[in-house]
């Protein structure tokens, strides 16, 4: 009954007081959700969707190679003559006559073939580390002498230079040298004039090509003043400035015959050891060879033990040592040997420690020499200097 006192008779004033607390939860219940939602998402933000065309998306750039280092390089590649590296390999020209690498210069440089002395007396010579090859032949009675070809290096002093033998003069044919000496024998003077080679001779020429020397270098055991006859020295200045005066030809014949041929060694399943090799041309001149493994040379030394070169004090060392098997007659009065130069022969090569049978032959005295494996094939050498022993056949090289 109280409540209905209360109630309005009104219907809008009843409307009122029912829509008006509803009114109120309602706004409270909007304004909380609406602080919840912003106050949980700070980046919301409407979002109006349109569609348009997605643009392409640029090229990518080539993928580039991955660039590996080179490897390094290995030091001693660049003096081996057999170097598989083009960076590295040596691109100048090989000689004819040692198969090493030498300069443009000098590869079209006519060799010099120059007579040394061999006498004891006459040691040490001069410059003969510097030849590219060396021949080695009884010259009279017991006595060697030596004929050194020279070309990738010329010396300022070579000698002592000494008298012309005929068979020297072929020596010379075999790499078209200019023959160098200080007088001649009999039968020398008739090669020379039959062969017409070039020739310069210290008996005309000395004071000029060719000059005098009578000391012994200190190091020595020859102390002194040396004998006249051992006094004779020439050199590659000398020489050069009586050519372009006489107009004589200074290049050299391109013919590869004059040469040498250089390369692998094959090898020989029937070698032979030769650590040392010993040429025994007479009892006081036998030419001996020790091998040097580590630096694969063979060193030369005489009765008196290392072959050394006056200048420098350093000792002879060879690459290849060539034996030619021939004949020998004394034919003068001073007891001078003819030695058989022309015609074909046996002989041994021996290099790298090991020695082999070959064959030889020359078809005259201005033709040069061939050399030949026993199966006819060309001879091989290792690049190096070659020493040329011309041994009697009757006589026998020891090997060890």
């Amino acid at each position: 009954m109280f409540l209905r006192k209360l109630w309005p008779d009104k219907i809008w004033l009843r409307i009122l007081i029912v829509a008006l607390p509803i009114a109120v939860i309602l706004i409270i219940v909007s304004t909380v959700a609406i602080y919840n939602n912003s106050v949980g998402d700070y980046d919301y933000t409407p979002v109006f969707v349109v569609d348009t065309p997605t643009p392409p998306e640029p090229p990518k750039p080539p993928e580039q190679p991955i660039i590996q280092p080179p490897p390094l390089p290995d030091p001693y590649e660049s003096m081996r003559w057999d170097c598989p590296s083009d960076e590295l390999r040596d691109t100048r020209p090989l000689s004819l006559l040692t198969g090493l690498h030498i300069d443009e210069v000098y590869l079209t440089r006519r060799p010099i073939a120059v007579v040394i002395n061999n006498l004891f007396p006459a040691l040490p010579q001069s410059g003969i580390t510097y030849a590219d090859i060396i021949y080695e032949v009884l010259a009279e009675g017991d006595v060697t002498r030596l004929v050194g070809i020279f070309q990738s290096h010329v010396p300022e002093k070579i000698g002592p230079v000494r008298s012309a033998r005929d068979s020297f003069v072929d020596f010379a044919f075999n790499h078209d040298a200019i023959f160098v000496h200080h007088g001649r024998s009999p039968d020398a003077d008739t090669r020379l004039r039959n062969t017409r080679i070039t020739n310069l001779d210290g008996m005309a020429l000395e004071g000029t090509v060719f000059w005098r020397d009578r000391s012994y270098p200190e190091w020595h055991s020859n102390t002194g003043r040396r004998p006249l006859e051992h006094s004779s020295y020439t050199s590659w200045e000398r020489i050069t400035r009586h050519m372009e005066a006489r107009s004589i030809r200074d290049y050299v014949n391109d013919n590869p015959a004059y040469g040498l041929t250089f390369g692998i060694v094959p090898e020989y399943p029937d070698a032979g050891i030769a650590h040392i090799v010993r040429v025994p041309f007479s009892v006081p001149y036998t030419r001996t060879f020790v091998f040097d493994p580590e630096a694969g040379v063979y060193l030369v030394e005489n009765r008196d033990g290392p072959l050394k070169d006056a200048e420098t004090a350093e000792q002879v060392a060879v690459t290849n040592i060539l034996i030619q098997l021939t004949t020998k007659r004394v034919t003068g009065s001073l007891g001078q040997r003819t030695v058989g130069t022309v015609g074909e022969g046996a002989g041994f090569l021996v290099t790298s420690g090991t020695y082999r049978p070959v064959h030889w032959a020359k078809d005259s005295h201005t033709s040069p020499m061939r050399w030949y494996f026993e199966d006819g094939s060309p001879l091989v050498l290792a690049p190096g200097v070659t020493w040329i022993c011309v041994f009697q056949s009757s006589g026998t090289v020891v090997f060890e």
